[in-house]
């Protein structure tokens, strides 16, 4: 499902060969698509990711009954949910995860994109600020970054 010019939501086919990807998902991202289908059944929903009553999800009410209430109770200012999606490529990156497979989740083509807007995160993610770790691994010393 996505949304047309208009704003109505139409049914039907991703919008380019990008959107249909293969992605090898982290087990903390696996687990609950896995414990998906049964709650799919129990509900007898149209959709497969729905409401307890099988309904298909209304963003909004989505947004203003969990999403505005979890950030309150977190104390953070409040955000659009779609900047769980910064929130991912940082902290990936941050962690010194592969760039590619950060822009590949995202649904990007190649790490273009995430390199611009991210690269400040992957400068240091587990490195040096001077090659000093690569200098290491070449003579030898793997991990001491003198």
């Amino acid at each position: 499902m996505t949304l047309d010019e208009d704003g109505k939501r139409v049914l039907g086919r991703t919008k380019n060969r990008y959107s249909r990807r293969t992605i090898k998902l982290i087990p903390a991202m696996l687990e609950p698509l896995k414990a998906q289908p049964e709650i799919y059944e129990r509900f007898k929903g149209e959709y497969f990711f729905c409401t307890t009553t099988g309904a298909r999800i209304d963003i909004d009410n989505l947004r203003d009954r969990a999403w505005r209430s979890a950030l309150k109770k977190a104390k953070i200012p409040y955000r659009e949910m779609k900047q769980t999606r910064h929130t991912f490529a940082t902290v990936g990156l941050s962690c010194g995860e592969n760039p590619l497979w950060v822009a590949r989740v995202m649904g990007h083509r190649n790490t273009e994109m995430i390199i611009r807007v991210y690269g400040k995160f992957i400068e240091n993610a587990h490195g040096t600020p001077d090659g000093g770790l690569f200098n290491a691994v070449l003579q030898g010393d793997k991990g001491k970054g003198k």
